[in-house]
């Protein structure tokens, strides 16, 4: 009895820390953010810029995200008021795309109110102006979603100048000011879409 008193009185204070937060169901508006190891890698600072319930996992892609997308909205409790997702880098740089796979995660957001998915920015070789171009056409077919620019153009335009946001992998971003660069696009995207 003792053990489930205990069990409740932590479960109690966790609830309670998140609503003092404000966090995840407890944030007004509700928000939800999924990603990649990008978006986890900036998952504190999401959550203190934006409120955000973050579901981000590394090596992720569209496929792999879609069961963890129907459990983080049951998990919630809740339908958010609005999601930002940023997934697709290694799709691209795996050559996995995956577009039945888009449209099956952002199909999880139906019901939410507004859904910004930003895009990517330029990833080596790789053809991301056909990526997002792709994105985009599964995005115009949704009333509630739309794409933002944001986060691209702030590291488009740090590589043309000496890529000092991004590890040495051109991908990640460094710790300090681009994760939180991060977070503001996440947050400025809501601004303007939300």
């Amino acid at each position: 009895m003792r053990m489930f008193a205990g069990v409740v009185v932590v479960a109690a204070v966790g609830v309670s820390a998140l609503a003092v937060a404000r966090i995840g169901p407890f944030a007004d508006p509700v928000t939800l953010v999924v990603g990649d190891s990008v978006t986890n890698l900036s998952r504190i600072e999401i959550e203190e810029t934006t409120g955000a319930k973050v579901v981000a996992q590394n090596r992720q892609t569209w496929a792999l995200m879609a069961p963890r997308v129907r459990g983080a909205m049951t998990m919630m409790g809740t339908t958010p008021d609005r999601v930002g997702v940023l997934l697709g880098y290694n799709d691209v740089l795996l050559d996995a795309q995956d577009l039945g796979a888009t449209e099956a995660v952002l199909d999880e957001f139906s019901d939410v109110e507004c859904v910004v998915v930003l895009t990517l920015p330029k990833l080596f070789n790789r053809d991301v102006a056909a990526y997002n171009a792709q994105v985009q056409a599964i995005v115009d077919g949704l009333p509630n979603t739309m794409t933002d620019d944001g986060w691209a153009n702030v590291i488009n335009d740090n590589l043309a100048v000496g890529a000092d946001l991004v590890e040495a992998d051109l991908v990640h971003p460094k710790k300090g000011r681009a994760k939180q660069m991060l977070a503001d696009s996440y947050r400025d995207a809501f601004d303007r879409h939300c």
